[in-house]
């Protein structure tokens, strides 16, 4: 009823009035909803001003507002970049005059104060810059802009003295390395997968012959080129199947042709190179001429390391030169091979010592060219051989080399016209698992080949635990 009379009073005003008043009303109205949106645009401006000051704070160094001209009089400088430089803002007042080109160092503050600073300037620039624990490296990057007819320039600052030493510590080890390159006869090589190029160091043609670089290296089968000896070309393609893919590093020896026509022997060092996913990219190694020292090591070995018969290792330097591998190589294994031809005094008994020497000669010759030069090969009684394969790393490979071995002591001989068929025993034994020492590996070996003799010969057994329980019992 109340509201009722209110409206017809209001109605009775004059016509005027009643304007007047609606346009009041209208204009509290929108004031209040202008003051309303003022505040909240208000607010989230404030809260977008926290987010930009946290994230600048959390910049390497941080953001900085200058003044273009003079001493780059600093009006604004994150919490980061005081933070950056280990100085307060009153430091940096007191000690620099609170100029940024002040805190640059030569000629690195040159860079601002002899730019003419305009809209169209812009700066993206490693520098120098001073901190309380001297000085740093910087990306410097930012605009310019113009308030009230000065030009002020804001700058973006990201901390880079990490990767700048490091890259200058790459640099001197590369130049380290360059210099010991040229310094010695060693040649370094490297094989990029996804071009199929393989590229040698400028002194390759300092010692042999042949290009510095090979395109289609592995497509076009470029390793039975003419630089490596015939004879080890296979060798050589083996090198790099290895390292693509199995992933293992190498040392093989072979002959390379000197720059004088002449194949001499070198040895190859090579390694995988992985990427960040573990997937091999490249192949880098190093050549080293050892020709001088492997026909002396020749001399002596005829002299006084060989069997006279058949140029293997004799009986006390297959020894010597197992040893020295375990010694220098405790976290890799082997594999070690007793060998016995099957009844071989028959074999005497029937064809004579002569022929009997023939065959223990052209068993040696087999077992060498099946192995690695790397790998030793010696006759330690009148039938019997031991045999040691270097780093056999995965269970397969132990496997195959066994099997290799087998095979290759199966084949028949020819002797003055006769062919003459043949076996042989073989106990397996590894290093370190079944022994550390050459003793011990050559007693667990044997056990391994009475185990095969007893079982009808003409095989290979690996060495077992339960070879002792069988003794034991």
């Amino acid at each position: 009823m109340g509201s009722l009379i209110l409206s017809a009073g209001f109605l009775d005003l004059p016509k005027p009035v009643i304007v007047t008043i609606s346009l009041s009303v209208t204009a509290v109205l929108m004031l209040a909803v202008f003051v309303f949106y003022m505040w909240r645009n208000q607010e989230r401006s404030a809260e977008i001003a926290l987010e930009v000051q946290h994230i600048t704070n959390e910049i390497g160094a941080g953001i900085v507002d200058f003044i273009a001209g003079n001493d780059g009089y600093i009006t604004y400088a994150s919490k980061g970049f005081y933070s950056f430089l280990g100085y307060t803002p009153e430091e940096v007042k007191e000690l620099y005059s609170n100029g940024f080109y002040n805190l640059l160092e030569k000629p690195y503050s040159d860079t601002f104060k002899n730019a003419k600073i305009d809209s169209s300037f812009k700066i993206k620039e490693e520098m120098k810059i001073q901190t309380k624990w001297g000085p740093k490296w910087v990306i410097i990057s930012g605009n310019p802009l113009q308030r009230k007819k000065i030009f002020t320039v804001s700058v973006v600052i990201v901390d880079i003295t990490n990767e700048k030493l490091l890259n200058e510590q790459i640099a001197v080890q590369e130049e380290r390395y360059r210099l010991v390159t040229e310094l010695s006869n060693d040649v370094i090589f490297d094989y990029v997968i996804a071009d199929d190029v393989f590229s040698m160091s400028e002194n390759y043609n300092s010692f042999y012959s042949g290009p510095v670089k090979i395109q289609e290296f592995i497509k076009g089968e470029h390793w039975n080129d003419p630089f490596v000896a015939p004879d080890d070309s296979e060798k050589f393609a083996e090198l790099f199947r290895i390292l693509i893919s199995k992933g293992e590093n190498v040392d093989e020896q072979l002959r390379i042709n000197n720059v004088n026509g002449v194949y001499v022997w070198c040895r190859i060092i090579a390694m995988p190179v992985r990427d960040h996913e573990g997937n091999i990219k490249e192949v880098i190694g190093k050549i080293i001429n050892i020709d001088l020292h492997k026909k002396e090591l020749a001399r002596l070995e005829t002299k006084a390391m060989r069997d006279p018969l058949t140029g293997a290792l004799n009986k006390e330097y297959t020894k010597v030169f197992i040893e020295r591998y375990m010694d220098e190589n405790p976290d890799k294994n082997g594999m070690l091979f007793v060998v016995d031809i099957d009844k071989f005094k028959e074999v005497n008994d029937t064809y004579g010592h002569i022929v009997g020497d023939n065959i223990i000669i052209e068993v040696v010759k087999a077992i060498t060219r099946s192995f690695r030069s790397s790998d030793i090969v010696g006759r330690i009684g009148g039938d019997e051989f031991v045999v040691f394969a270097c780093n056999v790393q995965k269970k397969e490979d132990q496997i195959k080399q066994a099997q290799k071995l087998h095979g290759v002591l199966r084949q028949p001989v020819e002797v003055n016209g006769k062919v003459i068929h043949k076996s042989a025993s073989i106990g397996v034994a590894m290093f370190p698992d079944h022994g550390s020492t050459y003793e011990r590996l050559v007693e667990c070996a044997d056990k391994a080949l009475y185990a095969v003799k007893g079982s009808g010969r003409d095989a290979f057994i690996m060495y077992d635990e339960s070879f002792e329980r069988v003794k034991r019992d």
